[in-house]
């Protein structure tokens, strides 16, 4: 079979490598694609990376069936088979027809690489690749066997490699473990102008089945990026056919090309369960934890917390400003209440993606001062001591505190899905 991953082909100033997989299947129009092309999400706290941190793998050979219909480029249909038979293929012959197109589409400021395979490349690759750092010596030995090629420093191979080696499974149980996105192309002449969608529109899509990351609570669009990038929108869900049967209710802006991808966002995949607060910069974790302090509000409307875990280490827990209603939330959390936190690690602070409110501590309001038998009302001679009657010296035992509700539920909590990021799976997804 013929494997090819790519990846670090665009950059802040544009540019889409999935637009660019659309060229290549194009120049490769002599073979059939054997499953879905690969959108694969890896490690999200990379210094390095443009956007979401993308890569992307394809599968050729002969097919053979039945196919699917997965997307169009002009008025050419693309299908994907699920049957096939080997077809031979010259990897250097391949390799030439794909660098010339990397050559001419990849921005300058970026450092693509492009990984040729007969066959899958390990899938622990692909778990260190989301959850860790890839270095050159774990990745030279896998790519003995590959031919590649990059450019200006070629550091796309890594993704590459990573994107070939993802299987779409959890690697313990054998479960599914992906979901799909469909993304619709602008005409070139459009690129870096302002998309013309419909809210309505979207908002009508983002209701059916299945179908999620369309839209946020307020009602924005979430759908659609912000950058000069070819990309018109990317619908997302976990039924592939509800996509199909139902983007070309989006507009009033067409695709002028679209194509579906398998893609591991929206599986967690990139948390680490931890017992213990062991914190290692740039990993995501998962892990319940206490909380052990007050919320601090800064300037920009940022929240800290301190959290500690059952060993009683502690580290500190942030909700930035874009995550709107969550800092809500955090506002009303309280010293004991126990939290499953999800986020990613950054000089000992843990930038919360989405916490569960597993038990709350009770909660307190101070009562009243007594009032004094003269009619007085007392006051408090400082803390601990008994309440004093400044009319007649009299003095009274501190009342006990009123227990009052926590204003919160147990539960699962996210930011909007414009500040979800792509791995983070939300919460209608987890129910």
């Amino acid at each position: 079979m013929l494997h090819i991953g790519i990846d670090d082909t665009d950059s802040l100033d544009g540019g889409c490598t999935t637009w660019l997989i659309t060229e290549i299947i194009t120049e490769l129009s002599d073979f059939d694609l054997v499953g879905p092309p690969r959108l694969v999400r890896l490690n999200p706290n990379v210094p390095w990376k443009t956007r979401g941190n993308a890569a992307l793998a394809l599968v050729f050979g002969e097919g053979l069936g039945s196919k699917e219909l997965i997307g169009e480029i002009g008025d050419r249909k693309i299908s994907m088979y699920s049957n096939y038979k080997e077809k031979s293929f010259d990897k250097k012959e391949i390799l030439n027809r794909i660098s010339k197109i990397v050559i001419d589409n990849s921005k300058k400021d970026s450092q693509p690489g492009v990984v040729i395979s007969d066959t899958y490349l390990p899938e622990g690759l692909y778990w260190q690749g989301v959850r860790g750092i890839v270095s050159k010596d774990d990745l030279e030995p896998i790519l003995s066997n590959c031919l590649t090629f990059g450019l200006r420093g070629s550091r796309g191979l890594f993704g590459a490699a990573c994107a070939l080696a993802w299987s779409g499974y959890h690697s313990k149980a054998r479960d599914l473990n992906f979901t799909w996105e469909l993304i619709g192309y602008r005409d070139k002449n459009l690129w870096g102008s302002l998309r013309k969608i419909s809210l309505e529109a979207v908002s009508k899509v983002s209701k059916l089945e299945g179908v999620f990351s369309c839209t946020d609570p307020d009602g924005k669009t979430a759908m659609v990026p912000n950058s000069p990038c070819p990309v018109l929108w990317g619908f997302r869900g976990t039924d592939n056919q509800i996509l199909v049967n139902n983007f070309q209710k989006l507009g009033p802006e067409k695709p002028v090309r679209w194509l579906l991808y398998q893609t591991n966002q929206a599986t967690d995949d990139h948390f680490c369960f931890l017992d213990s607060l062991e914190m290692v910069d740039g990993s995501s974790i998962w892990i319940d934890v206490k909380v052990s302090s007050k919320v601090e509000i800064i300037k920009g409307g940022h929240r800290f917390v301190q959290v500690e875990d059952l060993e009683g280490n502690k580290v500190k827990c942030a909700v930035f400003e874009p995550s709107k209603n969550l800092r809500n939330i955090v506002d009303k959390l309280e010293i004991g209440d126990k939290i499953t936190v999800c986020g990613s690690v950054s000089e000992d602070t843990i930038n919360i993606e989405k916490f569960k409110i597993v038990n709350l501590a009770p909660r307190y309001s101070k009562p009243p001062n007594p009032i004094c038998s003269c009619g007085k009302r007392t006051h408090s001679s400082g803390k601990n001591s008994k309440y004093r009657c400044n009319s007649c010296g009299k003095r009274y035992e501190r009342p006990s505190p009123i227990s009052k509700p926590p204003n919160l539920e147990l539960g699962w909590f996210e930011p909007p899905a414009s500040s979800r990021r792509h791995l983070t799976k939300p919460i209608d997804l987890m129910r």
